[in-house]
């Protein structure tokens, strides 16, 4: 038996795989865990603690699908001297030796867990079209491209509704396998990161356990909305602008397109769509378009870059044409996805026509994670008022069998 206590270990490598191979502990440098099953708010929640709050938080699915590499990761960065505000996420467990790895986390660590009303949660998962996911397009366009390949990509394709039990108890429904592990749990409903509560609700949480609040400046982060549509997909896009293909410019007024026919890198100005975020860059979205895509997305151009399409009014003119194009079409396809994305009411009226599964998604899914929420926040259980109607529709197929 070791005691780690007197275990001397560096941030090397080799010393992150013998730790593992000994059962170590990770070193207790973290601030805190934070518990995000899928569909909780969890992209945005940790943009808001790794870009306005300072806070180290990678989210766990970018990470090895290995816990021992997980495990390496957290060990080599939590024995680095100039570590400062860092936490954990944890977003699902079907990851190999993610016991061994969960173990050797402290189980009187600070957990912070997001929950959400379950058939809001059940919808996220089942209601999207998760393919999305591949960004089956290309990356780096020019201005001859005809965008529309894009928008047809970004373009809600309704998926049927079918649910796979295992991979929800993984990903989603996972509290009562993973809160046994520890000891100190602060529950966070979605709710309270909406647009209206989230810079406050963060606020908040930097009191509690211990790290840099929000800055004033920082605030327009705090707009974003992840989920809108698929455009968290579209990022990050590159359009390289050249006068060569000022020629061949495509439109939805032309017909002449080339289909991204050549990308001369060297002699174009490069434009990255992407999340709005603090940058040296120059954003230019607000030159071109209005509409709240300036509120989730910036169009990022270099210093050098900005000041050369300034002095060039054609290539200006041109460029600002073919992005406004663009960006209505985003907004179309946008607002399109939204309108026909699945809804709690039609969620809730597909099951209030299967009885028989709604018991099954209540007693191996739903009741086990209220039950867990119930004991330590009430008030949120309170609040979740489609898992509510799905009780009193699950009571009336009942006693239609009686």
């Amino acid at each position: 038996m070791l005691n780690p206590a007197f275990v001397d270990t560096d941030s090397s490598e080799y010393c992150a795989n013998l730790a593992w191979n000994l059962n170590l502990p990770l070193p207790k440098k973290y601030k805190f865990i934070y518990i995000s099953p899928h569909g909780v708010g969890a992209a945005a929640f940790l943009r808001y603690l790794n870009e306005g709050c300072n806070v180290f938080c990678p989210a766990s699915w970018v990470l090895p699908n290995d816990s021992k590499l997980r495990y390496c990761f957290w060990h080599m960065r939590l024995n680095n001297p100039d570590v400062k505000d860092e936490a954990i996420n944890i977003s699902e467990l079907n990851v190999p030796n993610c016991n061994k790895y969960l173990s050797l986390l402290d189980s009187k660590s600070q957990v912070l867990c997001g929950v959400r009303d379950p058939i809001s949660l059940l919808k996220h998962c089942v209601g999207r079209d998760w393919t999305k996911v591949k960004r089956k397009f290309e990356p780096h366009i020019n201005l001859t491209y005809d965008f529309r390949f894009i928008l047809e990509f970004l373009r809600h394709k309704k998926p049927n509704i079918s649910f796979d039990f295992e991979e929800l108890k993984q990903s989603s429904f996972m509290l009562h396998s993973l809160l046994t592990y520890f000891e100190s749990i602060h529950f966070i409903d979605m709710s309270e990161l909406s647009y209206e509560n989230a810079y406050n609700t963060v606020s908040n949480l930097a009191n509690k356990f211990g790290f840099s609040p929000p800055s004033q400046k920082s605030k327009e982060l705090f707009s974003i909305q992840e989920f809108r549509g698929y455009l968290r997909y579209l990022f990050p896009l590159k359009l390289y602008a050249s006068k060569a293909d000022l020629k061949e410019i495509f439109s939805l007024k032309r017909t002449n397109n080339r289909h991204n026919h050549h990308i001369d890198a060297f002699n174009s100005l490069v434009f990255t769509f992407t999340r709005k975020h603090n940058s040296s860059e120059i954003n230019i979205i607000n030159e071109i378009h209005h509409s709240y895509l300036n509120d989730d997305m910036g169009i990022y151009l270099s210093k050098k870059h900005y000041t050369m399409l300034r002095k060039d009014k054609v290539l200006y003119r041109a460029c600002k044409n073919y992005i406004q194009e663009f960006l209505e079409g985003i907004k179309e396809v946008v607002d399109e996805s939204q309108r026909l994305m699945l809804k709690e009411e039609e969620l809730l009226d597909f099951l209030a026509r299967k009885p028989k599964l709604s018991l099954q998604l209540d007693e191996e899914l739903f009741s086990k994670e209220v039950t867990i929420v119930q004991k330590h926040r009430p008030d949120i259980v309170e609040q979740w008022k489609y898992y509510k109607q799905f009780q009193k529709n699950i009571t009336k197929g009942q006693k239609k069998f009686l």
